[in-house]
């Protein structure tokens, strides 16, 4: 039975009764101590019933609550000793729990994203094919040089000798410098010429339709000028396949509604589903070339990508047939990753960020234009083999040296710093500020090469007309190697749901921590002590 406990002494009361009191001016001080005496009194009164409250309270939660260990802190029936030692049992256990939860918590945020093979067998069909570059080691024609140095006017006092090295320009060749007075006759030829570097280069390079004499793709015989476009790279002038990076492209006008919006896919695998290329290396043609050889270079890459030293290269030499088999991979990230925000995530998807001159982004195409951008900050201009928007100036015949001193930047891991391994090594940001892709396409090849013999093909492609002028032909077969392929998801490490099962894992397992005992810990320390009170004054 609950007694109505009577209020014998209110201090409350008391204060109001001497400040209501009118004192006489002699009794002043004292009554001015006396009532800071009491309202200490007060708060000390009132500290102890607080502190009686909260023990109470955690008495009692240590006696009910289902954590293990708590009850024996407070058992009557054990001595002192027992109860320090569970005391010190169970803080040992609260503190090596809170150090678990910390370490995953933070091993989460260092690693917040995770790829996994979530297949590997993909069908092959869901990726696009790779753009297939081709770069013919002979940069400049000779058939077009010398066909140009006879019409060309010259200077006074200015040799065809000095032509022809202005010729060799356009190859930008590195690690060596030109005179400036070399230069400044190379430039009064041009402008005497009213020709620019840039139109000098497209003049010399080989075209592509003399360079690829038939194409076939996926099995059908097709116009190669439909199928390849002329692009510039660092390699010079080169001849594209599916190749969609730039803005633009350079088909002719008469066929341009024939270009498909979006990357070429195939439906099988095997060189008859693929692309093949009847090559004409052009052996009497070679003026001014990189290789002691006859042949050319296959860039393989992504049809968004542009053609740098990232992409998978093959040579194929004259005289030779050469099937290249591809073997694609695919990434992709879920919708947690696109809803994470980028500083944890670490990566961008296409549509993120906008680059200068190119469709998508990537981290290709990122570190491309951000070495665009150190050239033209170091030289004022911009090579005639980068993209342009038409707005940036391109460079000439004066800027020839640093050109070529920039040039470097291409083939570095960090573009803006000449440096040696240890400090590249040691390298905790990305260069120029260029996150990795979320979602991207990898093409690994493997190449096999025999001699081209066209008295024993059956090839339609490789008959005797083809070679019958053609001695040094090449014949290229680019193709899937399978119909599966791996297939890779990049997910968060640790959503909300086994962040939960994780953590609650190390309380449960240390102190049989639930929801149930947070829920006890709240209840004795809010909801308890407003039932008693409500209580005990209806009683």
């Amino acid at each position: 039975m609950a007694f109505k406990k009577r209020r014998i002494f209110d201090m409350r009361l008391v204060q109001s009764q001497q400040l209501q009191r009118k004192p006489s001016e002699h009794h002043k001080s004292n009554s001015k101590n006396s009532i800071e005496k009491t309202s200490k009194q007060w708060r000390i009164y009132h500290f102890r019933e607080i502190r009686i409250w909260f023990m109470d309270s955690l008495r009692n939660f240590c006696q009910t609550t289902s954590l293990h260990g708590f009850s024996y802190i407070t058992r009557p029936d054990i001595s002192r000793n027992e109860r320090c030692f569970w005391l010190g049992v169970v803080i040992a256990a609260i503190i090596s729990a809170i150090s678990l939860v910390l370490t995953s918590w933070y091993s989460n945020r260092e690693t917040p994203t995770v790829t996994v093979i979530e297949s590997s067998h993909f069908p092959t069909w869901n990726i696009p094919f790779p753009a297939v570059t081709i770069c013919n080691f002979n940069r400049v024609s000779k058939t077009k040089a010398l066909m140009l140095m006879e019409h060309m006017r010259l200077p006074p006092n200015v040799t065809k000798g000095e032509l022809q090295e202005l010729f060799n320009l356009t190859l930008f060749p590195t690690g060596r410098t030109v005179n400036n007075s070399s230069l400044e006759i190379y430039d009064r030829i041009l402008r005497l010429n009213n020709i620019t570097l840039t139109e000098l280069m497209n003049r010399l390079s080989p075209d592509c339709l003399d360079m690829i004499s038939r194409c076939i793709w996926k099995g059908i015989k097709t116009r190669c000028e439909s199928l390849f476009q002329r692009i510039v790279t660092i390699q010079g002038i080169c001849c594209s396949f599916n190749f969609f990076a730039t803005m633009t492209n350079n088909f002719p006008v008469k066929i341009a509604y024939q270009v498909p919006k979006r990357p070429y896919r195939v439906t099988g695998c095997g060189y008859t589903t693929g692309l093949s290329v009847l090559l004409d290396p052009m052996v009497a043609d070679y003026y001014g070339t990189f290789f002691s050889g006859f042949g050319f270079r296959l860039l393989i890459h992504d049809a968004y990508n542009f053609p740098d030293e990232n992409s998978e290269t093959k040579v194929v030499t004259s005289t030779r047939e050469s099937f290249v088999r591809i073997n694609p991979a695919s990434t992709y990230a879920t919708k947690d990753i696109r809803q994470m925000d980028l500083r944890w995530r670490n990566c961008l998807f296409g549509s993120e960020r906008k680059l200068d001159g190119l469709k998508r982004y990537s981290f290709i195409n990122c570190m491309f234009e951000c070495r665009m951008k150190m050239t033209f900050k170091r030289c004022g201009c911009l090579p005639a083999y980068l993209i342009n928007n038409g707005t940036i100036k391109i460079c000439g015949v004066l800027d020839m040296n640093c050109m070529l001193q920039t040039k470097r930047f291409f083939s570095r891991a960090l573009a803006n710093l000449d440096t040696p391994y240890s400090i590249v090594r040691n390298t905790e940001n990305f260069p120029c500020d260029c996150l990795p892709d979320c979602e991207s396409n990898q093409y690994g090849s493997e190449s096999t090469m025999g001699r081209l013999d066209a008295s024993y093909s059956r090839n339609k492609m490789a008959n005797r007309q083809d070679f019958s002028n053609h001695t040094d032909s090449i014949l290229v077969h680019v193709f899937y190697s399978d119909l599966m392929s791996t297939r890779y998801r990049m997910e968060i490490f640790q959503n909300w749901l086994s962040s939960l099962a994780s953590f609650g894992g190390l309380l449960g397992l240390i102190l049989g921590f639930s929801i149930v005992s947070a829920f006890e810990f709240v209840y004795f320390l809010t909801f308890r002590p407003i039932f008693n009170y409500i209580n005990r004054e209806r009683d």
